[in-house]
């Protein structure tokens, strides 16, 4: 069956999934219980809680929590947004005396930059050199039966950066977290959206718009992003938190999302999404992610990273037509609803734990 996700996620979206009812599921995080499918919580626990002031030793601590709550029919689902956290489980399923758990891992942020030293900060108080912090990263994911990603592309860059088989990596779209709640409903549009602070490439966007006129709002809360922005008459520069962020978006005639390419994983895939749920059409300029989400042509259009002349010609189309902008964005709305909103993404995510739960559970009885 896992096999079957491998080649379309949407198997995980039938009305007639059979669900394994003998697996247990466990998280760190407290998470969204959809339909009858639940993810116990686990604390800390009072040990754990008396380091909250040395991260390394409470989140040890908390791993090993995790560990001792886990029987052979548990999952324990691993946010590896949270800090960290994700690097111990991964150790601890190592040690030769742990019995092994089964470990699903989502939400990773692994990266680098092909031919720059500028990476993610494992332990940001220790210099450590970036061969180091890769090889850390890779020990980690090997104790780690299956690491969600998302975008097809990057299971392959993935498994060939990390030497790893690519049946470590599956791919599962993100969400639209404004799927939350309805779309904001702000029919304004004289003015192209853009935001956000992760690998945004907002130079490509400021050499797209340069002698347009054309008016752009750009939402970074990070001030160090905002201090890399050039400056224009026409662009508006500030940082909107939530939920001032999706009305801005709802406000605009259409959402530009431009990344950085990083050569391993692409990024504002939750961007992509909440622009279409706010019924825009959005304009991905991303090498890897994008083409995942964004039907090109159809509910915005997919630009290669740094391309700011192809995107140039894409927002003086799509500015200069605003009943294309109308039925692309209600397109992208669709597209959303029917794949792209936080149920969905959370039913999706949970029904491949249990999978993997009756896979090692097969495993093990062999």
């Amino acid at each position: 069956m896992l096999n079957a996700v491998r080649n379309d996620y949407r198997v995980l979206d039938a009305d007639d999934f059979a669900v394994p009812g003998d697996i247990r599921l466990i998280s760190h995080e407290r998470m969204t219980k959809v339909d009858d499918l639940t993810v116990e919580y686990i604390e800390p626990g009072r040990l754990a809680n008396l380091f909250r002031w040395c991260s390394p030793l409470f989140n040890l601590l908390y791993a090993a929590r995790l560990f001792f709550a886990a029987d052979p029919k548990t999952v324990i689902l691993v946010n590896g947004g949270s800090d960290h956290f994700w690097l111990l489980p991964g150790y601890l399923n190592r040690l030769p005396f742990v019995r092994r758990r089964t470990l699903l891992l989502w939400d990773v942020f692994v990266e680098y930059k092909l031919g720059k030293e500028k990476r993610l900060k494992f332990f940001p108080l220790i210099k450590i050199k970036t061969s180091w912090k890769e090889s850390i990263a890779r020990g980690a994911l090997l104790g780690y039966d299956l690491a969600v990603q998302w975008s097809k592309k990057q299971v392959g860059t993935h498994a060939k950066y990390f030497r790893l088989s690519e049946e470590k990596f599956i791919f599962l779209p993100f969400k639209a977290n404004h799927s939350k709640n309805p779309p904001f409903e702000i029919p304004i549009g004289n003015f192209i959206f853009s935001g956000g602070n992760g690998k945004r490439d907002y130079k490509c966007l400021i050499d797209a718009v340069r002698g347009t006129n054309i008016p752009v709002i750009i939402s970074a809360t990070d001030p160090r992003v905002r201090k890399t922005i050039d400056p224009l008459s026409h662009v508006i520069v500030l940082g909107a938190p939530e939920p001032a962020f999706g009305q801005l978006q709802a406000a605009s005639r259409f959402v530009v999302v431009p990344m950085i390419y990083s050569g391993l994983k692409g990024g504002g895939e939750a961007n992509f999404c909440n622009g279409m749920w706010h019924r825009k059409p959005v304009i991905g300029v991303c090498s890897i992610a994008a083409e995942d989400y964004i039907l090109d042509s159809e509910t915005g259009y997919v630009v290669p990273s740094g391309d700011s002349k192809l995107l140039r010609e894409r927002i003086l189309e799509l500015w200069n037509d605003p009943k294309k902008c109308e039925t692309m964005g209600e397109k992208g709305y669709e597209h959303v609803l029917r794949y792209f909103t936080h149920e969905k993404f959370i039913r999706r995510l949970l029904r491949l734990a249990l999978l993997l739960g009756a896979k090692s559970q097969r495993l093990v009885g062999q």
